[in-house]
């Protein structure tokens, strides 16, 4: 019987996100939700990068909307700033406030130890392999390709 590849990949990324939860950082802050380690991830991979909604948006392919409403409950959580553009005053920057860029620092740890614990026994060249049919999968479902160094 042939597996279904959608649900493998489903199953593993929910195993993936149960691992992380189930860390210290995670299972004790309850006011972050996966969605906001996300952005903060994003922050963590452009630091010294100018950063705004609309790149968010594409980033994770969401609408306006929902990024917009992400971005205000990470404001009211004290986790971002919205400061005005310097070379255009109608845009404003998406910068990590200092409590942010502390729940980067511990969700990056907290994420290390889930990927770590997902790798073992794989070779280096097993784990090149496996994020190459990654970038073919999302290329084939139109996505660009997430490697962009």
């Amino acid at each position: 019987m042939r597996k279904n590849l959608g649900y493998e990949i489903k199953t593993l990324a929910r195993m993936m996100k149960q691992c992380i939860d189930s860390t210290e950082f995670m299972r004790t802050n309850e006011q972050m939700t996966g969605m906001q380690g996300w952005v903060l991830g994003y922050f963590t991979h452009h630091d010294g990068q100018e950063i705004f909604q609309r790149d968010l948006e594409a980033e994770f392919r969401v609408r306006r909307s929902t990024m917009t409403q992400l971005l205000n409950t990470m404001e009211k959580g004290g986790l971002i700033e919205r400061v005005e553009c310097e070379k255009d005053r109608r845009l404003k920057k998406i910068v990590p406030t200092p409590l942010a860029r502390d729940y980067m620092r511990r969700s990056e740890e907290a994420i290390l130890i889930a990927e770590q614990q997902l790798t073992r026994g794989f070779s280096k060249e097993e784990i090149d392999t496996f994020y190459s049919f990654i970038e073919k999968c999302k290329y084939n479902l139109g996505g660009k390709s997430a490697q962009k160094e």
